[in-house]
Protein backbone atom coordinates (compact mmCIF):
# COMPACT_ATOMS: atom_id res chain seq x y z
CA UNK A 1 0.00 0.00 0.00
CA UNK A 2 1.13 3.53 -0.61
CA UNK A 3 1.58 6.43 1.75
CA UNK A 4 -0.41 9.60 1.09
CA UNK A 5 2.11 12.33 1.87
CA UNK A 6 3.20 15.29 -0.26
CA UNK A 7 6.19 14.41 -2.44
CA UNK A 8 8.05 17.66 -1.90
CA UNK A 9 11.63 18.77 -1.92
CA UNK A 10 12.04 18.48 1.84
CA UNK A 11 11.28 14.77 1.79
CA UNK A 12 13.86 14.16 -0.93
CA UNK A 13 16.51 16.04 1.02
CA UNK A 14 15.67 14.18 4.21
CA UNK A 15 15.95 10.78 2.55
CA UNK A 16 19.18 11.71 0.82
CA UNK A 17 20.60 12.73 4.17
CA UNK A 18 19.49 9.46 5.75
CA UNK A 19 20.70 7.14 3.02
CA UNK A 20 23.68 9.00 1.54
CA UNK A 21 25.40 10.92 4.36
CA UNK A 22 28.36 13.03 3.36
CA UNK A 23 31.68 11.26 3.56
CA UNK A 24 33.42 14.00 5.50
CA UNK A 25 31.02 13.54 8.42
CA UNK A 26 32.31 10.07 9.18
CA UNK A 27 35.29 9.19 11.29
CA UNK A 28 37.11 6.01 10.48
CA UNK A 29 34.81 3.06 11.18
CA UNK A 30 36.17 1.04 14.07
CA UNK A 31 35.23 -2.62 14.27
CA UNK A 32 36.76 -6.01 14.92
CA UNK A 33 38.90 -6.89 11.91
CA UNK A 34 37.79 -10.30 10.54
CA UNK A 35 41.16 -10.67 8.87
CA UNK A 36 43.16 -9.77 12.00
CA UNK A 37 46.65 -11.28 11.75
CA UNK A 38 50.11 -10.06 12.61
CA UNK A 39 52.28 -9.41 9.59
CA UNK A 40 56.03 -8.73 9.61
CA UNK A 41 58.38 -7.67 6.83
CA UNK A 42 61.80 -9.29 6.92
CA UNK A 43 64.50 -6.93 5.70
CA UNK A 44 66.78 -8.50 3.07
CA UNK A 45 70.52 -8.16 2.95
CA UNK A 46 71.31 -5.01 0.98
CA UNK A 47 74.40 -3.69 -0.76
CA UNK A 48 75.47 -0.33 -2.10
CA UNK A 49 74.72 0.47 -5.72
CA UNK A 50 77.95 2.13 -6.81
CA UNK A 51 76.44 3.55 -9.98
CA UNK A 52 73.50 5.40 -8.34
CA UNK A 53 74.55 5.61 -4.75
CA UNK A 54 71.36 3.88 -3.49
CA UNK A 55 70.74 0.90 -1.27
CA UNK A 56 69.04 -1.92 -3.21
CA UNK A 57 68.50 -5.66 -2.67
CA UNK A 58 71.60 -7.66 -3.44
CA UNK A 59 69.93 -9.55 -6.33
CA UNK A 60 66.84 -9.36 -8.47
CA UNK A 61 65.57 -12.44 -6.61
CA UNK A 62 65.91 -10.58 -3.31
CA UNK A 63 64.07 -7.61 -4.77
CA UNK A 64 61.19 -9.82 -5.95
CA UNK A 65 61.02 -11.51 -2.55
CA UNK A 66 60.86 -8.12 -0.80
CA UNK A 67 57.98 -6.96 -3.04
CA UNK A 68 56.09 -10.21 -2.41
CA UNK A 69 56.51 -9.90 1.36
CA UNK A 70 55.35 -6.30 1.32
CA UNK A 71 52.26 -7.25 -0.70
CA UNK A 72 51.46 -10.10 1.67
CA UNK A 73 51.94 -7.79 4.62
CA UNK A 74 49.56 -5.13 3.28
CA UNK A 75 46.78 -7.40 1.92
CA UNK A 76 44.82 -9.41 4.44
CA UNK A 77 42.93 -12.42 3.14
CA UNK A 78 40.38 -14.84 4.53
CA UNK A 79 38.88 -17.96 2.94
CA UNK A 80 36.87 -20.71 4.61
CA UNK A 81 35.52 -23.90 3.09
CA UNK A 82 32.56 -25.46 4.83
CA UNK A 83 30.87 -28.84 4.51
CA UNK A 84 27.56 -29.60 6.22
CA UNK A 85 25.03 -32.40 6.07
CA UNK A 86 21.66 -32.66 7.81
CA UNK A 87 18.96 -35.28 8.23
CA UNK A 88 15.57 -34.81 9.93
CA UNK A 89 12.86 -37.34 10.85
CA UNK A 90 9.45 -36.43 12.27
CA UNK A 91 6.04 -37.78 13.19
CA UNK A 92 2.77 -35.94 12.75
CA UNK A 93 1.56 -33.95 9.74
CA UNK A 94 4.69 -31.79 9.27
CA UNK A 95 8.19 -31.32 10.59
CA UNK A 96 8.04 -29.34 13.86
CA UNK A 97 7.88 -25.55 13.60
CA UNK A 98 11.37 -24.83 14.95
CA UNK A 99 12.96 -27.40 12.63
CA UNK A 100 11.51 -25.39 9.72
CA UNK A 101 11.55 -21.72 10.76
CA UNK A 102 14.29 -19.06 10.68
CA UNK A 103 16.72 -21.23 8.69
CA UNK A 104 17.10 -18.91 5.68
CA UNK A 105 14.65 -21.08 3.71
CA UNK A 106 16.96 -24.10 3.81
CA UNK A 107 14.30 -26.27 5.44
CA UNK A 108 11.32 -28.44 4.60
CA UNK A 109 7.86 -29.23 5.95
CA UNK A 110 8.29 -32.88 4.94
CA UNK A 111 8.54 -35.33 7.81
CA UNK A 112 11.78 -36.76 6.41
CA UNK A 113 14.26 -34.49 4.68
CA UNK A 114 18.00 -34.06 4.26
CA UNK A 115 20.63 -31.95 2.55
CA UNK A 116 24.32 -31.87 1.77
CA UNK A 117 25.76 -28.36 1.70
CA UNK A 118 29.14 -26.96 0.63
CA UNK A 119 30.30 -23.36 0.66
CA UNK A 120 33.34 -21.17 0.15
CA UNK A 121 33.22 -17.78 1.85
CA UNK A 122 36.10 -15.35 1.86
CA UNK A 123 37.34 -11.83 1.53
CA UNK A 124 40.30 -9.53 1.08
CA UNK A 125 41.16 -6.25 2.77
CA UNK A 126 43.56 -3.79 1.16
CA UNK A 127 45.57 -1.11 2.99
CA UNK A 128 43.81 1.76 1.19
CA UNK A 129 40.41 1.00 2.82
CA UNK A 130 39.25 -1.01 -0.19
CA UNK A 131 38.07 -4.56 0.29
CA UNK A 132 35.97 -7.35 -1.17
CA UNK A 133 33.92 -10.18 0.30
CA UNK A 134 32.65 -13.08 -1.79
CA UNK A 135 30.82 -16.32 -1.32
CA UNK A 136 29.38 -19.38 -3.04
CA UNK A 137 27.03 -21.62 -1.06
CA UNK A 138 24.89 -24.44 -2.48
CA UNK A 139 23.11 -27.60 -1.37
CA UNK A 140 21.76 -30.88 -2.74
CA UNK A 141 18.42 -31.70 -1.12
CA UNK A 142 15.98 -34.52 -0.48
CA UNK A 143 12.40 -33.79 0.58
CA UNK A 144 12.70 -30.07 -0.23
CA UNK A 145 10.88 -27.85 -2.73
CA UNK A 146 13.87 -28.23 -5.07
CA UNK A 147 16.52 -30.92 -5.47
CA UNK A 148 19.21 -28.25 -5.13
CA UNK A 149 19.54 -24.66 -3.89
CA UNK A 150 22.08 -22.02 -4.75
CA UNK A 151 21.76 -20.61 -1.26
CA UNK A 152 24.28 -17.80 -1.60
CA UNK A 153 26.33 -16.30 -4.39
CA UNK A 154 27.50 -12.74 -3.83
CA UNK A 155 30.27 -10.19 -4.14
CA UNK A 156 30.57 -7.23 -1.74
CA UNK A 157 32.77 -4.33 -2.83
CA UNK A 158 33.85 -2.18 0.11
CA UNK A 159 35.42 1.17 0.65
CA UNK A 160 35.79 2.38 4.22
CA UNK A 161 32.27 2.36 5.71
CA UNK A 162 30.42 1.95 2.37
CA UNK A 163 29.52 -1.37 0.69
CA UNK A 164 28.07 -2.31 -2.69
CA UNK A 165 26.55 -5.79 -2.26
CA UNK A 166 25.52 -7.82 -5.32
CA UNK A 167 23.86 -11.24 -5.37
CA UNK A 168 21.97 -13.55 -3.02
CA UNK A 169 23.17 -13.36 0.56
CA UNK A 170 21.80 -14.55 3.90
CA UNK A 171 20.65 -11.64 6.06
CA UNK A 172 18.98 -11.56 9.47
CA UNK A 173 16.47 -9.21 11.06
CA UNK A 174 17.60 -5.86 12.43
CA UNK A 175 18.57 -5.73 16.12
CA UNK A 176 17.50 -9.36 16.72
CA UNK A 177 19.51 -12.30 18.03
CA UNK A 178 19.39 -14.64 15.00
CA UNK A 179 19.69 -17.79 17.12
CA UNK A 180 17.21 -16.93 19.89
CA UNK A 181 14.67 -14.42 18.56
CA UNK A 182 11.36 -15.45 17.01
CA UNK A 183 12.32 -13.22 14.07
CA UNK A 184 11.80 -9.67 12.88
CA UNK A 185 8.37 -8.50 11.75
CA UNK A 186 9.55 -7.11 8.39
CA UNK A 187 12.61 -9.27 7.71
CA UNK A 188 13.45 -12.35 9.76
CA UNK A 189 15.78 -14.67 7.84
CA UNK A 190 12.98 -17.22 7.50
CA UNK A 191 12.82 -17.34 3.66
CA UNK A 192 15.35 -18.08 0.94
CA UNK A 193 17.62 -15.13 0.06
CA UNK A 194 16.71 -13.30 -3.13
CA UNK A 195 19.18 -11.76 -5.63
CA UNK A 196 19.51 -8.04 -5.16
CA UNK A 197 21.87 -5.08 -5.35
CA UNK A 198 22.31 -2.97 -2.22
CA UNK A 199 24.23 0.17 -1.41
CA UNK A 200 24.69 0.08 2.33
CA UNK A 201 26.44 1.26 5.42
CA UNK A 202 26.19 -2.19 7.03
CA UNK A 203 27.43 -1.33 10.51
CA UNK A 204 26.94 1.69 12.73
CA UNK A 205 29.46 4.32 11.66
CA UNK A 206 30.24 7.18 14.00
CA UNK A 207 29.68 10.76 12.88
CA UNK A 208 32.67 13.00 13.51
CA UNK A 209 30.45 15.79 14.82
CA UNK A 210 28.71 16.71 18.08
CA UNK A 211 31.29 14.96 20.21
CA UNK A 212 31.01 11.61 18.43
CA UNK A 213 27.75 10.69 20.17
CA UNK A 214 25.86 9.86 16.95
CA UNK A 215 26.21 6.89 14.58
CA UNK A 216 24.32 5.96 11.42
CA UNK A 217 23.72 2.88 9.29
CA UNK A 218 21.30 2.03 6.49
CA UNK A 219 20.83 0.69 3.00
CA UNK A 220 18.94 0.99 -0.29
CA UNK A 221 18.40 -2.14 -2.37
CA UNK A 222 16.57 -3.57 -5.37
CA UNK A 223 16.09 -7.20 -6.29
CA UNK A 224 13.73 -9.78 -7.72
CA UNK A 225 11.70 -12.66 -6.36
CA UNK A 226 12.76 -16.05 -7.75
CA UNK A 227 9.54 -17.97 -7.00
CA UNK A 228 7.47 -17.23 -10.14
CA UNK A 229 7.12 -20.90 -11.09
CA UNK A 230 6.18 -21.83 -7.54
CA UNK A 231 3.44 -19.17 -7.36
CA UNK A 232 2.03 -20.36 -10.68
CA UNK A 233 2.07 -24.01 -9.58
CA UNK A 234 0.23 -23.20 -6.35
CA UNK A 235 -2.37 -21.18 -8.26
CA UNK A 236 -2.94 -24.06 -10.72
CA UNK A 237 -3.55 -26.41 -7.81
CA UNK A 238 -6.22 -24.04 -6.52
CA UNK A 239 -7.87 -23.56 -9.93
CA UNK A 240 -6.75 -25.09 -13.22
CA UNK A 241 -9.19 -22.97 -15.22
CA UNK A 242 -8.59 -19.54 -13.66
CA UNK A 243 -5.36 -19.54 -11.68
CA UNK A 244 -4.81 -16.25 -9.86
CA UNK A 245 -1.20 -15.31 -9.22
CA UNK A 246 1.61 -12.80 -9.79
CA UNK A 247 5.06 -13.55 -11.12
CA UNK A 248 8.28 -11.68 -11.98
CA UNK A 249 7.77 -9.57 -8.85
CA UNK A 250 10.40 -6.93 -8.09
CA UNK A 251 11.75 -6.26 -4.61
CA UNK A 252 12.79 -3.02 -2.94
CA UNK A 253 14.07 -2.31 0.54
CA UNK A 254 15.64 0.54 2.45
CA UNK A 255 16.47 1.36 6.03
CA UNK A 256 17.95 4.10 8.17
CA UNK A 257 19.07 3.73 11.79
CA UNK A 258 20.40 6.33 14.21
CA UNK A 259 22.34 5.41 17.34
CA UNK A 260 22.79 7.98 20.11
CA UNK A 261 25.48 7.18 22.63
CA UNK A 262 29.08 6.16 23.10
CA UNK A 263 29.59 3.07 25.23
CA UNK A 264 33.21 4.11 25.92
CA UNK A 265 31.86 7.16 27.78
CA UNK A 266 28.44 6.11 29.05
CA UNK A 267 26.86 2.62 29.27
CA UNK A 268 23.42 3.54 27.83
CA UNK A 269 22.80 3.74 24.05
CA UNK A 270 19.59 4.56 22.19
CA UNK A 271 18.74 3.28 18.68
CA UNK A 272 15.88 4.49 16.51
CA UNK A 273 15.27 3.33 12.95
CA UNK A 274 12.91 2.62 10.08
CA UNK A 275 12.72 -0.26 7.58
CA UNK A 276 10.65 0.02 4.39
CA UNK A 277 10.01 -2.82 1.93
CA UNK A 278 8.00 -3.06 -1.27
CA UNK A 279 6.74 -5.52 -3.84
CA UNK A 280 6.24 -3.87 -7.22
CA UNK A 281 6.17 -4.55 -10.94
CA UNK A 282 5.49 -8.05 -12.19
CA UNK A 283 2.76 -9.70 -14.22
CA UNK A 284 -0.63 -10.55 -12.70
CA UNK A 285 -3.16 -13.12 -13.90
CA UNK A 286 -6.88 -13.28 -13.02
CA UNK A 287 -6.75 -10.78 -10.20
CA UNK A 288 -9.21 -8.11 -9.16
CA UNK A 289 -7.74 -4.83 -7.87
CA UNK A 290 -9.60 -1.63 -7.00
CA UNK A 291 -12.84 -3.28 -8.12
CA UNK A 292 -11.51 -4.07 -11.61
CA UNK A 293 -10.92 -7.64 -12.78
CA UNK A 294 -7.94 -8.26 -15.06
CA UNK A 295 -7.23 -11.55 -16.81
CA UNK A 296 -3.72 -10.25 -17.37
CA UNK A 297 -1.97 -7.04 -16.39
CA UNK A 298 1.65 -6.01 -16.50
CA UNK A 299 2.54 -3.58 -13.74
CA UNK A 300 5.11 -0.82 -14.33
CA UNK A 301 8.78 -1.77 -14.02
CA UNK A 302 10.43 1.26 -15.62
CA UNK A 303 12.58 3.89 -13.93
CA UNK A 304 9.48 5.67 -12.64
CA UNK A 305 8.36 2.48 -10.92
CA UNK A 306 11.78 2.15 -9.26
CA UNK A 307 11.62 5.76 -8.09
CA UNK A 308 8.05 5.25 -6.91
CA UNK A 309 9.20 2.35 -4.74
CA UNK A 310 12.11 4.42 -3.40
CA UNK A 311 9.89 7.41 -2.57
CA UNK A 312 6.41 5.97 -1.89
CA UNK A 313 4.81 9.34 -1.20
CA UNK A 314 1.86 10.21 -3.37
CA UNK A 315 -0.66 13.01 -3.19
CA UNK A 316 -4.01 12.12 -1.68
CA UNK A 317 -6.15 10.15 -4.10
CA UNK A 318 -3.26 9.42 -6.50
CA UNK A 319 -2.23 6.05 -5.13
CA UNK A 320 -3.22 2.75 -6.70
CA UNK A 321 -1.91 -0.78 -7.10
CA UNK A 322 0.47 0.36 -9.84
CA UNK A 323 2.54 1.77 -6.98
CA UNK A 324 3.04 -1.71 -5.51
CA UNK A 325 2.72 -3.07 -1.98
CA UNK A 326 4.62 -1.09 0.65
CA UNK A 327 5.12 -2.15 4.26
CA UNK A 328 7.73 -1.79 6.97
CA UNK A 329 8.46 -1.30 10.64
CA UNK A 330 9.75 1.19 13.16
CA UNK A 331 12.51 0.11 15.57
CA UNK A 332 13.33 1.40 19.02
CA UNK A 333 16.07 0.01 21.27
CA UNK A 334 17.80 0.84 24.55
CA UNK A 335 21.16 -0.89 25.17
CA UNK A 336 22.86 -0.92 28.58
CA UNK A 337 26.45 -2.22 28.52
CA UNK A 338 28.64 -3.01 31.52
CA UNK A 339 32.00 -4.75 31.74
CA UNK A 340 30.54 -8.27 31.67
CA UNK A 341 26.79 -7.87 31.26
CA UNK A 342 24.73 -6.31 28.50
CA UNK A 343 20.98 -5.62 28.44
CA UNK A 344 18.77 -4.64 25.52
CA UNK A 345 15.10 -3.64 25.51
CA UNK A 346 13.59 -3.26 22.03
CA UNK A 347 10.33 -2.61 20.24
CA UNK A 348 9.41 -3.18 16.59
CA UNK A 349 6.17 -1.74 15.24
CA UNK A 350 4.93 -3.23 11.97
CA UNK A 351 2.82 -1.15 9.57
CA UNK A 352 1.01 -1.67 6.27
CA UNK A 353 0.08 1.93 5.38
CA UNK A 354 0.08 5.54 6.57
CA UNK A 355 -2.51 4.97 9.31
CA UNK A 356 -0.30 2.61 11.31
CA UNK A 357 3.00 4.09 10.16
CA UNK A 358 2.33 7.71 11.12
CA UNK A 359 -0.97 7.61 13.02
CA UNK A 360 -2.75 9.74 10.40
CA UNK A 361 -6.13 9.45 8.67
CA UNK A 362 -8.17 11.30 6.06
CA UNK A 363 -10.93 13.79 6.71
CA UNK A 364 -13.04 15.69 4.19
CA UNK A 365 -13.22 19.46 4.63
CA UNK A 366 -16.20 21.67 3.77
CA UNK A 367 -15.13 21.82 0.12
CA UNK A 368 -14.97 18.02 -0.13
CA UNK A 369 -11.17 17.93 -0.23
CA UNK A 370 -9.35 15.29 1.78
CA UNK A 371 -7.01 16.41 4.52
CA UNK A 372 -4.70 14.58 6.88
CA UNK A 373 -5.73 14.19 10.52
CA UNK A 374 -3.27 12.99 13.16
CA UNK A 375 -4.65 10.40 15.56
CA UNK A 376 -1.37 9.57 17.27
CA UNK A 377 -1.23 6.58 19.57
CA UNK A 378 -4.92 5.82 19.20
CA UNK A 379 -4.18 3.94 16.00
CA UNK A 380 -2.47 0.60 16.20
CA UNK A 381 0.76 1.51 18.00
CA UNK A 382 0.57 -1.46 20.36
CA UNK A 383 0.68 -3.88 17.43
CA UNK A 384 4.29 -4.98 17.39
CA UNK A 385 7.03 -6.97 19.06
CA UNK A 386 8.45 -6.12 22.49
CA UNK A 387 11.68 -7.81 23.54
CA UNK A 388 14.37 -8.07 26.22
CA UNK A 389 17.81 -9.58 25.62
CA UNK A 390 20.43 -10.33 28.27
CA UNK A 391 24.06 -11.19 27.45
CA UNK A 392 25.88 -12.78 30.41
CA UNK A 393 29.60 -13.30 31.12
CA UNK A 394 31.35 -16.67 30.87
CA UNK A 395 31.10 -19.10 33.77
CA UNK A 396 27.30 -19.10 34.08
CA UNK A 397 24.95 -21.89 32.93
CA UNK A 398 23.51 -19.54 30.30
CA UNK A 399 25.09 -17.10 27.88
CA UNK A 400 22.15 -15.25 26.29
CA UNK A 401 18.46 -14.94 27.16
CA UNK A 402 15.75 -13.46 24.90
CA UNK A 403 12.13 -12.89 25.90
CA UNK A 404 9.63 -11.53 23.35
CA UNK A 405 5.96 -10.60 23.31
CA UNK A 406 4.16 -9.95 20.02
CA UNK A 407 0.63 -8.71 19.29
CA UNK A 408 -0.91 -8.19 15.85
CA UNK A 409 -4.62 -8.22 16.79
CA UNK A 410 -5.49 -4.54 16.30
CA UNK A 411 -4.65 -3.74 12.67
CA UNK A 412 -6.42 -0.36 13.06
CA UNK A 413 -9.74 -2.10 13.70
CA UNK A 414 -12.03 -4.46 11.86
CA UNK A 415 -13.47 -2.04 9.27
CA UNK A 416 -12.11 -0.48 6.10
CA UNK A 417 -14.66 1.92 4.58
CA UNK A 418 -14.16 4.81 2.17
CA UNK A 419 -17.08 6.73 0.71
CA UNK A 420 -17.04 10.10 -1.03
CA UNK A 421 -20.12 11.11 0.93
CA UNK A 422 -18.56 10.31 4.30
CA UNK A 423 -17.20 13.13 6.39
CA UNK A 424 -14.45 10.88 7.71
CA UNK A 425 -12.81 7.77 6.33
CA UNK A 426 -12.77 4.58 8.42
CA UNK A 427 -9.49 2.84 7.71
CA UNK A 428 -8.74 -0.54 9.27
CA UNK A 429 -8.58 -4.30 8.64
CA UNK A 430 -5.04 -3.90 7.36
CA UNK A 431 -4.75 -7.65 6.78
CA UNK A 432 -1.04 -7.89 7.60
CA UNK A 433 1.18 -9.56 4.97
CA UNK A 434 -1.74 -10.23 2.59
CA UNK A 435 -2.26 -8.18 -0.59
CA UNK A 436 -4.84 -7.99 -3.37
CA UNK A 437 -2.33 -8.13 -6.25
CA UNK A 438 0.73 -9.97 -4.91
CA UNK A 439 -1.24 -12.33 -2.64
CA UNK A 440 1.22 -12.34 0.25
CA UNK A 441 4.55 -11.06 1.52
CA UNK A 442 6.37 -14.38 1.06
CA UNK A 443 9.21 -15.97 -0.90
CA UNK A 444 8.71 -19.58 -2.02
CA UNK A 445 5.74 -19.72 0.35
CA UNK A 446 7.81 -18.87 3.44
CA UNK A 447 7.14 -15.74 5.47
CA UNK A 448 9.68 -12.98 4.83
CA UNK A 449 8.54 -11.39 8.10
CA UNK A 450 7.90 -13.29 11.31
CA UNK A 451 7.28 -17.03 10.81
CA UNK A 452 5.02 -17.02 13.89
CA UNK A 453 2.10 -15.91 11.67
CA UNK A 454 2.41 -19.34 9.99
CA UNK A 455 3.66 -19.20 6.42
CA UNK A 456 1.26 -19.96 3.54
CA UNK A 457 3.46 -22.95 2.62
CA UNK A 458 1.51 -24.79 5.36
CA UNK A 459 -1.88 -24.21 3.67
CA UNK A 460 -3.43 -27.52 2.62
CA UNK A 461 -5.62 -25.73 0.06
CA UNK A 462 -2.45 -24.32 -1.63
CA UNK A 463 -3.61 -20.75 -1.08
CA UNK A 464 -0.82 -18.17 -0.95
CA UNK A 465 -2.64 -16.06 1.64
CA UNK A 466 -1.96 -16.01 5.39
CA UNK A 467 -4.81 -17.78 7.17
CA UNK A 468 -4.10 -16.04 10.46
CA UNK A 469 -2.41 -12.67 10.88
CA UNK A 470 -4.15 -11.73 14.15
CA UNK A 471 -2.10 -13.33 16.89
CA UNK A 472 -0.53 -12.95 20.33
CA UNK A 473 2.82 -14.58 21.10
CA UNK A 474 5.09 -15.25 24.09
CA UNK A 475 8.57 -16.46 23.23
CA UNK A 476 11.68 -17.49 25.20
CA UNK A 477 15.14 -18.27 23.83
CA UNK A 478 18.16 -19.34 25.91
CA UNK A 479 21.60 -20.60 24.99
CA UNK A 480 24.74 -21.42 26.92
CA UNK A 481 27.73 -23.71 27.33
CA UNK A 482 27.77 -26.91 29.41
CA UNK A 483 31.49 -27.59 28.92
CA UNK A 484 34.13 -26.01 26.69
CA UNK A 485 33.04 -28.43 23.93
CA UNK A 486 29.29 -28.76 24.51
CA UNK A 487 26.72 -25.98 24.18
CA UNK A 488 22.94 -25.87 24.00
CA UNK A 489 20.03 -23.79 22.68
CA UNK A 490 16.39 -23.75 23.84
CA UNK A 491 13.39 -22.13 22.11
CA UNK A 492 9.87 -22.10 23.55
CA UNK A 493 6.98 -20.27 21.83
CA UNK A 494 3.28 -20.06 22.63
CA UNK A 495 0.98 -18.34 20.14
CA UNK A 496 -2.78 -17.79 20.03
CA UNK A 497 -4.35 -17.21 16.61
CA UNK A 498 -7.67 -15.51 15.77
CA UNK A 499 -7.51 -15.82 11.95
CA UNK A 500 -8.07 -12.61 9.96
CA UNK A 501 -10.70 -9.90 10.20
CA UNK A 502 -12.06 -11.06 6.83
CA UNK A 503 -12.12 -14.76 7.83
CA UNK A 504 -11.95 -15.09 11.60
CA UNK A 505 -11.56 -18.50 13.21
CA UNK A 506 -14.58 -20.00 14.92
CA UNK A 507 -12.29 -21.13 17.72
CA UNK A 508 -8.99 -19.64 18.88
CA UNK A 509 -6.05 -21.78 17.78
CA UNK A 510 -3.25 -22.22 20.32
CA UNK A 511 0.18 -23.50 19.30
CA UNK A 512 3.10 -24.32 21.61
CA UNK A 513 6.41 -25.02 19.85
CA UNK A 514 9.49 -26.28 21.73
CA UNK A 515 13.07 -26.98 20.65
CA UNK A 516 16.21 -28.25 22.40
CA UNK A 517 19.54 -28.36 20.57
CA UNK A 518 22.87 -29.69 21.86
CA UNK A 519 26.12 -29.28 19.94
CA UNK A 520 29.53 -30.90 20.39
CA UNK A 521 32.65 -29.16 19.03
CA UNK A 522 35.91 -30.94 18.33
CA UNK A 523 38.91 -30.97 15.99
CA UNK A 524 41.50 -28.29 15.36
CA UNK A 525 40.15 -24.91 16.51
CA UNK A 526 36.77 -26.66 17.04
CA UNK A 527 36.32 -27.08 13.29
CA UNK A 528 33.98 -30.09 13.62
CA UNK A 529 30.46 -29.59 14.95
CA UNK A 530 27.88 -32.30 15.73
CA UNK A 531 24.38 -31.06 16.59
CA UNK A 532 21.34 -33.04 17.73
CA UNK A 533 18.06 -31.12 17.77
CA UNK A 534 14.69 -32.24 19.10
CA UNK A 535 11.46 -30.29 18.60
CA UNK A 536 7.72 -30.64 19.00
CA UNK A 537 4.45 -28.75 18.40
CA UNK A 538 1.30 -28.95 20.50
CA UNK A 539 -1.69 -27.49 18.63
CA UNK A 540 -5.14 -27.02 20.12
CA UNK A 541 -8.26 -25.65 18.48
CA UNK A 542 -7.04 -25.40 14.90
CA UNK A 543 -5.06 -26.93 12.05
CA UNK A 544 -2.51 -24.26 11.13
CA UNK A 545 0.29 -26.81 11.57
CA UNK A 546 -1.71 -29.78 10.34
CA UNK A 547 -4.07 -30.18 13.28
CA UNK A 548 -1.86 -32.81 14.93
CA UNK A 549 1.02 -32.75 17.38
CA UNK A 550 4.29 -32.80 15.47
CA UNK A 551 7.59 -34.07 16.88
CA UNK A 552 10.97 -34.80 15.35
CA UNK A 553 14.75 -34.85 15.57
CA UNK A 554 17.47 -33.37 13.39
CA UNK A 555 21.13 -34.39 13.18
CA UNK A 556 23.62 -31.94 11.66
CA UNK A 557 27.34 -32.48 11.05
CA UNK A 558 29.57 -29.68 9.78
CA UNK A 559 33.27 -29.11 9.19
CA UNK A 560 35.11 -25.83 8.49
CA UNK A 561 38.52 -25.60 6.82
CA UNK A 562 40.33 -22.32 7.39
CA UNK A 563 42.27 -22.05 4.13
CA UNK A 564 43.62 -18.51 4.53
Amino acid sequence: MKLNTRNDFRIVLALLFLFLPAANLFAQFEQEDPFADDFEIDQPVVRRNVRRGQWVPSTYQDQAALIEKRVKASIKRKLDYRFETMGAFSSGEYAPFWLVSNRQGLSSLEKSNAYLRVSALGGMLLPNKFGVDYGMDMSINSGFQSSYYIQQVYVDLKYSWLTLSMGSKERWGEMKNPLLSSGGLTWSGNALPMPQMRIEVPEFTRLNILGGWFSLKGHVGYGRYTDSSFREDMALKVSKDNPSYANKILHHSKSAFLKVGNVDRFPLEFIWGLEMYAQFGGEVYNTAAAGVFNEYKKYPSDINAYMGALLPFNATGKQDHDNGNSLGSWHLSFDLTFDEWKYRAYYEHFYEDHSSMLGIEYKNNAQGEKQFVFYGYKRNWFDGQFGIEINAPDGLPFKNIVFEFMKTKDQCGALCVENDDMVERVDGAENYYNHTVYKSYTHWGYAIGTPVLISPIYNKDNSMLYRSNRAMMFHLGVDGRITNKIDYRVLATNTSHWGTYIKPFEEVSNITSLMLECSYWTGDAYSWKFSLTGAMDIEKGGNLLGGTNNSGIMLTVSKVWDIL
